[in-house]
């Protein structure tokens, strides 16, 4: 019999239920913990820490505990703005947006290849023509972004887009033969698959786009334009 596999959002959603039932039998004075001690935004930074060390979306992470300790210490806030600055130059993958790794301006080689798009109390269209598509990153907070690539082809093997929606949402409209696995958290609002399969058409099986992340107050979806 195969042993189950325990991987960090199996973690996160067993923690929670923990928690919850705690919250459950104090109503019911079957258990008895400080809870008026312990608000919210404790919740929020132990759900960040949960998502820096168990999960690869280092960005939901930083964003959760930055709202718990903002509003625990609200003389902090303007250090938003100083994360939202590095998050804009930075990027998920800590390197600065600039130069690549060759030392070259941004512009000269092919970006195109994946989509990096940060929506902050705004939103806005992208369009990515790629024949070797291989992923990015897309945050949204309080806006939304559509991301348009029906005219580009899946690089070969496994590729990833990593989301963050936080009180707002993405679009990600494709090709309808792209092979799709959704693997995102929702925490109150959702992330689906919305394209109608056609019976004619079917997958590239060696080209996989995997959508992985968090949804919190906010949602997306996939969907196919024809």
């Amino acid at each position: 019999m195969e042993t189950p596999k325990f991987n960090g959002r199996v973690i996160i959603g067993l923690i929670l239920i923990i928690l919850g039932g705690l919250f459950v039998l104090r109503n019911y004075d079957i258990v008895i913990f400080p809870y008026d001690y312990i608000t919210w935004e404790y919740f929020f930074i132990l759900i960040g820490i949960l998502f820096l060390t168990l999960s690869r979306n280092k960005t939901a992470g930083t964003i959760f505990i930055a709202i718990g300790l903002f509003n625990l210490y609200p003389e902090l806030w303007p250090l938003l703005f100083v994360l939202i600055g590095l998050l804009i130059i930075f990027g998920r993958k800590g390197s600065l947006r600039i130069h690549n790794k060759d030392n070259q301006p941004e512009g000269k080689r092919n970006s195109s290849d994946y989509v990096e798009s940060v929506s902050i109390f705004g939103g806005g269209n992208k369009v990515i023509i790629s024949d070797n598509f291989k992923g990015g990153s897309i945050v949204s907070i309080f806006g939304g972004s559509e991301i348009n690539l029906t005219n580009s082809k899946l690089a070969e093997g496994e590729n990833e887009i990593d989301i963050t929606a936080i009180f707002g949402g993405s679009t990600l409209m494709v090709p309808a033969d792209w092979k799709i696995e959704v693997d995102v958290l929702p925490i109150f609002g959702g992330f689906g698959d919305k394209r109608v399969k056609d019976p004619n058409k079917s997958f590239v099986e060696d080209r996989t786009l995997v959508i992985k992340g968090v949804v919190l107050f906010g949602g997306g979806e996939v969907k196919t334009i024809f």
